[in-house]
């Protein structure tokens, strides 16, 4: 059931990417990947680094590959920048979600969808008191891709590790290839 499995979230060690190059040394955040068809998996992620596209850019969709799913190697060039003459995306473009279709199916075997997404919880105060206690990943169900509801708990906790003291802004799912039966979370 896979219901049961979403409560068995856990982190594994060490970090997936790390900002290394001129295009993302500033920040590197919001990951989405997929599996390549020809093997492997793609990190599609959020980047910023002293050669952006232009003074005030603030964000941009970099790619990187891997054959693990564990060590990804970045892939020259940017995906998706923002265009200064739209007004919607004229500073920048964040946090990439691919969605695969046909025989790479994203449906849950039982026909319903789920959505991971991100939450910042306060203090007592609420969010006029500017006291962020954490930002952590949540998930919601659909079973005709409208219409969510929250599932209760969390699916992962902020704070775990030493390179979460921030919070997590971002996570994307990997289903289990045929072999293997794991999901893997990146955030």
């Amino acid at each position: 059931d896979f219901m049961s499995v979403t409560h068995l979230w856990r982190k594994e060690p060490g970090v997936r990417l790390l900002g290394s190059r001129a295009l993302d040394g500033s920040k590197v955040q919001a990951p989405c990947i997929v599996r390549a068809p020809s093997g492997g998996f793609r990190l599609f992620y959020t980047a910023v680094g002293p050669a952006k596209p232009f003074p005030a850019c603030q964000g941009y969709i970099l790619s990187a590959i891997s054959d693990d799913g564990l060590t990804f190697r970045t892939e020259p060039g940017i995906r998706l920048a923002p265009q200064p003459a739209l007004p919607h995306m004229s500073l920048r473009v964040l946090a990439p979600t691919i969605t695969p279709c046909a025989a790479n199916r994203w449906r849950l075997p039982d026909g319903r969808g789920r959505l991971y997404c991100c939450c910042a919880e306060f203090g007592a105060d609420g969010i006029a008191s500017g006291q962020r206690i954490s930002t952590s990943v949540l998930s919601a169900i659909t079973s005709d891709g409208l219409n969510f509801e929250f599932e209760p708990g969390h699916r992962l906790r902020d704070k775990q590790a030493d390179y979460d003291t921030a919070g997590i802004t971002a996570a994307e799912v990997i289903a289990p290839s045929d072999d293997d039966g794991r999901w893997t979370m990146f955030f």
